[in-house]
């Protein structure tokens, strides 16, 4: 684990990007033990299937990035004819959204694409914060852990699987002894849009969709750590746990 994809912090600091495998590990391993007392239907072992495709799209691109970086460079270097490890890794969690959303429950079409839509931009914006310690999972750890309470992942085991290991990889984030990576923010958010999707009534999945994105919008406007600055409140949650600057 300590080699496992290793790049600088934000100190300069070589980490290894390894702490998705314990989110991917958790939400493997929960899914195996629902198996085995025979509460994993067919939506559960796809909704895994999915976490693995969002966590080796991210791993590609922390291993081998080429192009421009954010949304809009990605965007920009596909309508220039050249295809980043990006676009691949937007093109596959955008996959995965659509499939394990239309298998997630019977909901009318309209609510499936939103949720799809909340899916791929959770996971994305997950990885826009992910640029100082503990902050993409100190934000994505509440929502998962509310869905969590509210009895999403009776519907779809692997969330609560990934929800321990996201708890489980916090520590390690905080005191900066290895990093998500794009691989494991990517997963995080992906983890948490599931479990808003299987717990939100329609019109709120519309909306929770629609803040989704316009988050990843803003991102490519603004950096969120200048946005954290500007509030005491978020400045000292973002701080909280954290090695000092």
């Amino acid at each position: 684990m300590r080699r496992f994809a290793p790049a600088p912090n934000h100190r300069g600091v070589l980490l290894p990007r390894s702490l998705g495998l314990l989110v991917l590990a958790g939400a493997a391993a929960w899914t195996l033990g629902a198996e085995l007392a025979g509460q994993v239907g067919r939506a559960g072992w796809v909704a895994l299937a999915g976490c693995g495709v969002v966590f080796a799209a991210g791993l590609v691109d922390d291993l081998v990035p080429t192009g421009p970086r954010g949304l809009r460079g990605h965007l920009r270097a596909l309508l220039q004819g050249r295809v980043s490890t990006g676009v691949v890794k937007l093109v596959a969690i955008a996959g995965a959204a659509v499939l394990t959303v239309g298998l997630a429950d019977p909901r009318p079409g309209w609510v499936r694409l939103a949720g799809a839509m909340l899916v791929a931009a959770a996971a994305n914006a997950a990885n826009a914060l992910d640029v100082r310690p503990g902050r993409t999972l100190k934000a994505s750890l509440p929502v998962a852990l509310a869905a969590a309470l509210a009895g999403a992942p009776g519907r779809l085991p692997p969330l609560l699987g990934a929800l321990a290991g996201a708890a489980a990889a916090l520590p390690f984030d905080l005191r900066e002894r290895a990093m998500l990576g794009d691989s494991g923010a990517n997963l995080v958010g992906f983890a948490a849009g599931l479990g808003l999707y299987g717990v939100l009534p329609a019109w709120a999945v519309a909306a929770a969709a629609a803040a989704a994105v316009a988050l990843n919008l803003l991102a490519e406007t603004v950096t969120f750590s200048a946005l954290i600055e500007r509030s005491a409140l978020l400045r000292k949650w973002d701080r909280l746990g954290r090695l000092p600057d």
